[in-house]
C-alpha cells in the first residue's frame, strides 16, 4: 500500500487552490508579464469575517480584470479596525498577473 501525499501547499491565504487540469484546462496558457493589483474591503463582526468579505471583493475585482484566470499572485491583509459597537472594517490587496492564450 502506498502512502497518501498531501499537497505542498500548507493552507497559506496567499496560494492558490489546487485544481485538477482538465482537458479545457490543458490548452496552452501562459502567465502575463504585465502585473496589477486590486484592493477589497469588506465589514464583519470582528476582524476575521471583515477580512474575508474583503478578500471576495478584491478577488471579485481581478476576476474582471482576468476573465482567463490568474498566475503569480500575491494577497495581503491591510488594516482592521471597529467602525461602530462590535462592526470591523478591513481592507486586503491582491497582486497578480493575467492568464493569456
Amino acid at each position: 500500500m502506498l502512502p497518501l501525499v498531501a499537497a505542498c501547499n500548507g493552507g497559506d491565504p496567499g496560494e492558490e487552490d489546487f485544481a485538477p487540469e482538465t482537458a479545457e484546462a490543458s490548452q496552452a496558457l501562459a502567465c502575463g508579464t504585465t502585473r496589477h493589483g486590486t484592493m477589497g474591503d469588506g465589514t464583519g463582526f470582528a476582524c476575521s469575517g471583515a477580512y474575508a468579505t474583503a478578500r471576495i471583493d478584491a478577488r471579485v475585482q481581478a476576476n474582471a480584470i482576468c476573465p482567463s484566470g490568474l498566475c503569480n499572485v500575491v494577497e495581503a491583509r491591510g488594516d482592521c479596525r471597529e467602525v461602530r459597537d462590535r462592526e470591523y472594517w478591513a481592507v486586503y490587496t491582491m497582486q497578480f498577473s493575467c492568464n493569456v492564450p
